[in-house]
């Protein structure tokens, strides 16, 4: 190899790891931005809180993040590409059993919901939705993809079905969902007296999804 092309190659390696302790610390102020909302809320957030946090410097945060506005778009669109993953994990599981592939995603979710810390994150982010226009936005951006992913979860099991009807499914699906954070974060002791609550609630859902709205 000739000097030029192992200076090269030095350079390539070096990039690579620069952009990858970048990709991490952009990680780390993801993380520590989420914990600080879940646990003392958006007003309590900014940039050089997430810095003493981190134990950087409010430059070294603004390199990646200059505003508040800006940490709030990279948690939500965080937040998305998990359930994305999670979204493309179970297409993987069940490639050709589009019914399977549902039933596991809901299982997930609903389990998710049971998450202290996933609750948390959500009253958050409707509560700033209320009178933060920039939050609703974000909402609305997160939302929407979840009424999606569903969407492309019921359109195999339903093909006759028109993408606003199943869109209409897709928001049933997910209002249920919701309303199951507001049930868990009652308590531990009221739901210890409802200890059937998540299956009663998945059978519902799947059997609204076979039966309940397209036969009404």
């Amino acid at each position: 190899m000739s000097a030029l092309m192992k200076t090269e190659a030095i350079k390539t390696r070096t990039g690579t790891a620069v952009r990858e302790r970048g990709a991490a610390r952009v990680d780390e102020i993801i993380q520590a931005t989420k914990k600080i909302l879940v646990d003392d809320g958006l007003a309590n957030l900014s940039t050089r809180r997430v810095a003493r946090e981190l134990g950087i410097s409010i430059g070294n945060l603004h390199y990646y993040f200059s505003t508040k506005n800006d940490l709030l778009q990279a948690v939500i669109e965080d937040v998305i590409r998990g359930y994305d993953e999670e979204f493309e994990r179970e297409a993987k599981l069940f490639p050709n059993a589009p019914r399977k592939r549902i039933e596991a995603f809901l299982r997930y979710l609903i389990a998710d919901a049971k998450k202290p810390e996933v609750r948390a994150f959500f009253y958050q982010l409707w509560g700033m939705s209320v009178q933060n226009e920039f939050a609703a936005d974000l909402r609305d951006k997160a939302y929407n993809r979840f009424t999606d992913m569903m969407v492309d979860m019921l359109a195999p099991l339903h093909p006759e079905r028109s993408s606003g009807e199943l869109k209409l499914l897709a928001m049933g699906v997910n209002t249920a969902i919701e309303g199951l954070h507001v049930t868990f974060g009652l308590g531990k002791e009221m739901l210890e007296q409802y200890p059937d609550m998540e299956e009663l609630l998945f059978q519902q859902i799947m059997r609204n999804i076979d039966y309940g709205y397209f036969n009404t």
